[in-house]
């Protein structure tokens, strides 16, 4: 892939007050080609989605001629590692909802974390996923399988897996093909050393996340917000030969438009193009 790292966007920034096609004109307008949709109300209810609306999405996405990469429901209520089976199921039931949806919109990629631990009373990882999150990850991923869209495990901050190793061992338990992993760069920031992370999971990874932060109040800032250098990161990547699709993952709601704009601005000079 050359020099040239892709570099796409997700409609986050949007969702409280643009509709959705509004949010996409407005990133094709700014010259985007790849994008990640945040399927999330009030932009998505999937079980309340039609096949006639899927339709129409695919469609006005053909017309803007956006590739549509990955989805990502965001996982603030979803927790497929909680001990409480009721919260577990349903868990699992809107996780399927969304590979299916997935699916029918064309979308290669499921962005999915496994959910958290208890902040204060935390049992063991390895307790943790045999007791709680194995049975329903399993049926994910089959699931993921049969519409053949990828499982994209991602890392989070003070979540069950937040670390590049505890993905690994994810991967390990389930040995699928199927799954592979979404990194967050922010996110990795918050616990780890990211470019050394990046390089333990780099024969697994699809899909990277960018966004800024800092080392004390996570955020998902615009890039130059936060501390976070990102040439190491673009050179670990462009070493890698990374084919896969960077997507600008920030929250910057009181001005979507300047946060994307000046994002993009700072990590052309390192190799991202649109």
């Amino acid at each position: 892939m050359g020099d040239f790292l892709k570099l796409g966007t997700v409609q986050y920034s949007y969702l409280w007050d643009y509709s959705l096609e509004d949010a996409l004109k407005e990133i094709k307008a700014f010259g985007f080609r790849y994008i990640e949709l945040m399927t999330t109300p009030p932009h998505f209810w999937p079980p309340s989605f039609t096949k006639e609306q899927r339709k129409d999405l695919r469609s006005l996405m053909d017309q803007l001629e956006l590739e549509l990469v990955a989805i990502n429901p965001t996982f603030l209520d979803i927790n497929m590692a909680s001990p409480n089976p009721g919260i577990r199921d349903e868990s699992v039931k809107q996780i399927m909802e969304q590979i299916t949806l997935a699916h029918d919109l064309g979308a290669k990629i499921i962005v999915a974390m496994l959910g958290k631990r208890h902040p204060l009373l935390a049992p063991p990882v390895e307790t943790v996923w045999k007791r709680f999150a194995r049975e329903g990850v399993l049926r994910c991923t089959e699931h993921a399988e049969r519409n053949k869209v990828i499982f994209g495990l991602e890392n989070g901050p003070s979540l069950f897996i937040d670390r590049a190793e505890l993905m690994l061992f994810v991967l390990n338990e389930v040995k699928s093909p199927w799954m592979k992993i979404v990194f967050d760069v922010a996110n990795a920031s918050m616990v780890e050393s990211v470019v050394p992370a990046l390089d333990l999971v780099k024969d697994y990874l699809v899909h990277i996340h960018l966004s800024d932060t800092d080392t004390v109040k996570w955020t998902h800032s615009p890039i130059g917000m936060g501390g976070i250098d990102f040439a190491p990161v673009a050179e670990k990547l462009k070493e890698m030969r990374f084919p896969g699709v960077s997507i600008l993952e920030t929250t910057h709601a009181e001005d979507p438009k300047g946060g994307i704009v000046s994002s993009v601005e700072k990590l052309a000079p390192l190799g991202w193009r649109m």
